[in-house]
């Protein structure tokens, strides 16, 4: 009977249940842990929401930088083609050119047709550089925005959770 007093009072231990302040105690830990994962949940979707808005803006600008790369490369290609023609056009008339004066004008008006053609060739490649800078943006853009609504979807499930987990009184 000693031996059965003993194991009987060794599992009755075991077998209490918490007290009430333990189980106050619980229940509070267990809803600030609830608690932490909702903020956290938020603090995640709000620096997604913050993702997002950067990465748009980025593709607004990497846009822009495209539609002015190709105006450049557009202006500066007509300034080519037509500074070159007028050039070779101005170069071949020179021949029959009869006195000083006449090729002087001729020689400047050469010189300004390199000049715009030297241009539009310098705008062409401003214009490349804007296209690629465009492109480059677009593509961090795209990025951020990607990563801003998983950081959001994320942030969302964890606030749901969170309120599933809860129970009020």
């Amino acid at each position: 009977t000693i031996i059965l007093s003993i194991i009987i009072s060794t599992t009755g231990c075991s077998l209490l249940k918490p007290s009430f302040g333990e189980r106050i105690l619980a229940d509070g830990k267990s809803r600030i842990a609830i608690s932490e994962q909702w903020e956290e949940g938020k603090r995640e979707s709000k620096k997604g929401e913050a993702l997002v808005k950067k990465g748009r803006k980025l593709v607004e600008k990497g846009r822009a930088d495209l539609r002015a790369g190709e105006n450049l490369v557009a202006t500066g290609n007509i300034a080519v083609q037509t500074h070159r023609q007028a050039y070779q056009s101005l170069s071949q008339s020179t021949e029959s050119t009869r006195s000083v004066e006449a090729a002087s004008d001729t020689v400047t008006q050469l010189r300004e047709h390199a000049q715009n053609w030297k241009g539009g060739e310098e705008d062409i490649a401003a214009g490349r550089k804007l296209i690629e800078r465009g492109n480059a943006r677009i593509t961090e853009g795209e990025i951020e925005i990607s990563q801003g609504q998983s950081l959001i979807e994320r942030g969302r499930q964890k606030m749901l959770d969170a309120e599933g987990r809860y129970q009020p009184d």
